[in-house]
């Protein structure tokens, strides 16, 4: 190996042409047993932690060769079928065949992605797999799948290993022992999953049936609702009790969902992380997707898939399903409409007019749950499980695509999507049960119908993305917020409408924010690190492993991040009091623009400073303890920036101090 090393990284062009080859050879049939592909990859890995090699072209090039050389194996099994076991070597080694058959009898496709990792089986599954006949399609699959999953297998720990060959030799016991406890509590929790899935089985089967034999003695509403359950004599049971948990759930999410609204509970603070966090991953080439996607869910679209699939059942003469088909669509718009009246909930971007420009709930998100997963209803309805499961996974994918789209171009809190998701979730469930209990079975045209369906929604939404698309791009284009609203007496009594605390995700409050200061983020730069403050640590993987040495100083650890209302701060500083302990301050700009004394203005950021401790349980690692005295840090921080002259006063705030620093 360490010969292996030497020679590429002093070749790094020729060792991408090197790890493609042993990715390629490791799966041709036979040879593959006996070349060490996996060692070659692994080396590479070392040398991309070394930052010797590029980590995206080698992970391309060991993906690419493992995909061609098990499907080059797959081909040779396909078209030559039994003749291969009469070339050598394999007319030499015939209990490789076997043994490849027996595995590929005992997992069927799976084989294909587990034997990739098994040495003796690598090169001889993909063989076999094409002699057995596996479709091209499923075996390209799990063919990528498994080139992907195997390549990060080898490239990820020789390049974590690579990028810390100096603590390698201090970390690896600690290391093992983490890995193994965490391997043992893995194993543990299948084994007990396991007991309790035989035990919790056998338990509800016992009292399923005693709750159907009490239910065939009596009459009554409630014993009928029992036996349509979870009678198992009645094939449509099963289905009436997935409803009927759909119904309940998704009626409880919603009301969940609208009191946290209302009460501006904990998931009101989630929904501006996850609004600001994607706002920051936009870029052109998806905002044009997503575009495309939120289009296929707009109201021109849906309505017209109402319409073409509302005429093929009226020229079938399914007049039922047409009446249940219209009330779903109709009824769950009209409720829409009436709670984004009620609720008057303003969108994360102004975008619309009327009541359009109210956000919850997503009218796209709603109306696409409810339109395609009722129609999905009835086309999966008494059909076999696999089409069931490819009219839902098709469903699921279209409906979370849109949902996404929502999300990414800010046009809904995710509060809104799930409270939709819910919604529609509910309402397809009630009518589906009301649906398989009051109606007679009618001969629904399924393949008229998914034709229809499918194609509107593809010819019409591909006219609305081309007619549409141009306007929309300004409609959802990312907003540049330039203009801030302007404190003028913060100096005075303006500071205490700031928070007075930092608040996590989930609502509750934690460290006083301790520091308001009025000026750019190159000033405060300067000013600290005049007074010895400094950047911490990058997070890196060096940095990373570093806490698993209780010998570590508190000089060489990065930050831990603290979330306030969602985000991370946008600025750090460290200054070190002794090897165990330091002063971290954490800054997050706010929107407001400050004037203070002498007529400056500047942008106005809050945070707060604290003292950590290092400790270092059992010997083992690190830990960085935030210590609760909260008003000597803000001392300690006034009196260095005293020092070179920045001007600041110390405020009470209940039982904290709050630093204003201009």
């Amino acid at each position: 190996m360490q010969a292996l090393i030497d020679f590429l990284s002093l070749h790094p062009a020729l060792a991408l042409g090197v790890v493609f080859a042993a990715a390629l050879l490791e799966s041709v049939a036979v040879i593959g047993t006996v070349i060490p592909g996996s060692s070659v990859v692994v080396a590479a890995g070392i040398l991309i932690g070394l930052q010797v090699l590029d980590p995206y072209w080698v992970a391309v090039v060991a993906v690419i060769g493992a995909i061609l050389g098990d499907g080059f194996s797959y081909w040779l099994g396909r078209h030559y079928q039994e003749r291969l076991g009469t070339w050598w070597p394999l007319s030499s080694h015939p209990e490789l065949l076997a043994r490849g058959h027996a595995y590929f009898a005992k997992h069927g496709g799976a084989s294909v992605f587990l034997g990739r990792f098994l040495g003796p089986l690598r090169a001889i599954v993909p063989v076999v797999a094409g002699m057995s006949g596996m479709p091209v399609f499923r075996f390209t699959v799990v063919n990528v799948l498994s080139a992907i999953a195997w390549s990060a297998a080898h490239l990820l720990p020789g390049a974590l290993f690579g990028a810390s060959l100096q603590l390698a030799g201090a970390v690896s016991s600690r290391l093992f022992i983490l890995l193994a406890g965490l391997v043992a509590v893995i194993w543990l929790c299948i084994v007990l999953f396991r007991l309790a899935h035989r035990s919790a089985r056998a338990f509800v089967s016992r009292q399923r049936d005693r709750v159907v034999g009490w239910a065939r003695a009596r009459h009554g509403v409630l014993p009928r609702i029992a036996l349509s359950l979870l009678d198992p004599e009645r094939p449509e049971s099963l289905g009436l009790l997935i409803a009927a948990v759909m119904l309940l759930g998704g009626a409880w999410m919603f009301l969940g969902i609208t009191e946290d609204v209302l009460s501006s509970d904990p998931l009101v603070q989630f929904d501006h992380l996850v609004f600001v966090t994607l706002q920051k991953l936009r870029n052109d080439f998806v905002d044009n997707v997503m575009i495309a996607v939120t289009e296929l869910g707009s109201a021109i679209v849906a309505i017209t898939v109402i319409a073409a699939v509302a005429l093929v059942l009226a020229w079938e003469r399914c007049w039922r399903t047409l009446a249940y088909w219209l009330t779903a669509v109709g009824f769950s718009q009209a409720l829409v409409w009436i709670l984004k009246m009620m609720l008057e909930r303003a969108r994360p971007i102004v975008m619309y007019n009327g009541a359009d420009r109210f956000s919850f709930p997503s009218g796209h998100v709603a109306s696409s749950i409810v339109v395609y997963g009722f129609l999905a209803f009835l086309l999966a309805r008494a059909k076999s499980p696999k089409i069931r499961f490819t009219v839902t996974l098709l469903v699921v994918g279209l409906v979370g695509l849109i949902a996404f789209s929502r999300l990414y171009l800010g046009a809904h809190w995710l509060s809104d999507v799930l409270a939709s998701l819910s919604l529609g979730t509910a309402w397809v469930a009630l009518l589906s049960i009301v649906y398989m209990c009051h109606v007679r079975p009618e001969q629904l045209p399924a393949r008229a119908l998914s034709v229809t369906a499918l194609c509107t929604l593809m010819l019409v939404g591909a006219a609305v993305v081309a007619t549409h698309h141009a306007a929309d791009a300004v409609r959802y284009a990312p907003r540049q917020f330039t203009s801030s609203p302007t404190m003028s007496d913060w100096w005075v009594d303006g500071w205490q409408r700031l928070p007075a605390r930092r608040t996590e995700v989930d609502g509750d409050h934690e460290e006083p924010l301790s520091v308001q200061w009025a000026g750019t983020a190159n000033q405060m730069v300067q000013e600290l690190e005049a007074g010895g403050w400094h950047r911490p640590p990058p997070w890196t993987l060096r940095t990373t492993l570093l806490w698993l040495l209780p010998s570590t100083t508190v000089g060489q650890l990065p930050v831990l991040v603290k979330l306030h209302q969602g985000e991370s701060p946008t600025m750090s500083f460290v200054r070190e009091v002794d090897p165990s302990h330091r002063l971290v301050i954490r800054l997050w700009p706010t929107s407001y623009q400050v004037v203070a004394p002498d007529d400056l203005h500047g942008a106005l950021w809050i945070g707060m400073v604290t003292l950590e401790r290092l400790v270092h349980p059992a010997n083992m690692a690190t830990l960085a303890m935030t210590d609760q005295d909260f008003d000597r840090p803000a001392a300690q921080l006034g009196k260095y920036l005293q020092t070179q002259g920045v001007r600041l006063k110390i405020k009470r705030r209940d039982t904290t101090a709050v630093l204003l620093v201009h």
